[in-house]
């Protein structure tokens, strides 16, 4: 829709950044502050301006440093879009495009500050029902944003949203039958972290209702099994995220937060503890032992008996 260079109000169009199903995002710099920020201009611009502005006023209401925030909503020659901070960094999904696998400590790390957002969120009463790797931003320095609440509802009294929306690999069961809630934020969570550690989602097919029909069935193989040396903790809060019941399902993002650190922690004290050990059997290496001929005490890293002469064996 823009070109570089063009200009929509105080705001000069650097370049695309990408484009989805809801419409594209650039690149722009605003001329009267001279910052950087990133404009995302909705494809239906028909709609009325009450059914434009859901999108950035449920964005807005969030305040968050793992959630891209919103500067503005504007129109200008018949243009309605609206003005984000930018990010630099890449998409989660172009990370793993290049490495496919990530490490584990990057895995959980970056679990654990889409769950923060994604907690954040929920305590506001908004759940995304698009969460997956190119909705999330991981920044230059590490910080995971995400972005994209062109799906997201506000569940304010009543109990899901109706609307039957979301990209297949990463929906729950219920998603699928338009019956979404938190709990369905934590299945695509699940299915974040599944892909991270093994390569793909948990479920991938081109067919939706085969999807909806594994996921249902609760037919997914736990990452463990397809990587021994991811730890059962972590296999075990994936599956429990994957649940196909959903009062099954953990329940709560702040949950995924304390188990994470809760493991994190572990792994700290089984470290601090493991490398005691070392130190104690290191120095039960070297203590002076007896001389298997006299039997008489031998000096620290001795190689011959000084009271018989005889080889320390």
């Amino acid at each position: 829709m823009f070109l570089q260079g063009e200009k929509i109000g105080k705001y000069e169009i650097i370049r695309p950044l990408g484009s989805g199903g809801f419409g594209s995002v650039y690149l722009a710099r605003d001329t009267w502050l001279d910052i950087k920020v990133a404009i995302k201009v909705p494809h239906k611009q028909s709609m009325e301006l009450y059914k434009l502005l859901k999108e950035p006023r449920l964005q807005a209401a969030l305040n968050h440093p793992n959630i891209v925030r919103v500067i503005g909503a504007e129109k200008e020659k018949q243009v309605f879009f609206m003005v984000m901070e930018y990010v630099k960094g890449k998409t989660l999904e172009k990370i793993l495009e290049r490495e496919k696998i990530l490490s584990l400590e990057m895995a959980i790390d970056y679990t654990r500050q889409v769950a923060q957002g994604i907690d954040h969120a929920h305590k506001h009463k908004i759940i995304h029902r698009d969460l997956r790797p190119s909705n999330i931003i991981i920044s230059d320095d590490g910080i995971a944003k995400i972005t994209d609440f062109g799906t997201s509802a506000w569940l304010a009294n009543v109990p899901y949203a109706s609307t039957r929306i979301g990209s297949p690999p990463y929906m729950a069961p219920e998603q699928f039958l338009g019956k979404a809630t938190y709990a369905s934020d934590i299945y695509s969570l699940g299915c974040i972290f599944y892909e991270m550690l093994i390569g793909h989602p948990p479920i991938f097919d081109p067919d939706p209702f085969k999807i909806l029909e594994k996921s249902q069935q609760g037919k997914i193989t736990p990452p463990r099994l397809k990587n021994n040396r991811i730890p059962r903790e972590i296999d075990e809060l994936i599956m429990q995220c994957l649940s196909a019941k959903v009062e099954e399902r953990i329940q709560r993002a702040s949950e995924i937060i304390r188990r994470l650190e809760a493991i994190k922690g572990d792994k700290g004290r089984t470290s601090e503890l493991e490398d005691i050990m070392m130190r104690i059997k290191a120095r039960e290496n070297q203590r002076a032992g007896v001389c298997w001929n006299c039997r008489r005490p031998l000096p620290l890293k001795s190689l011959v008996c000084p009271h018989c002469g005889e080889k320390v064996r």
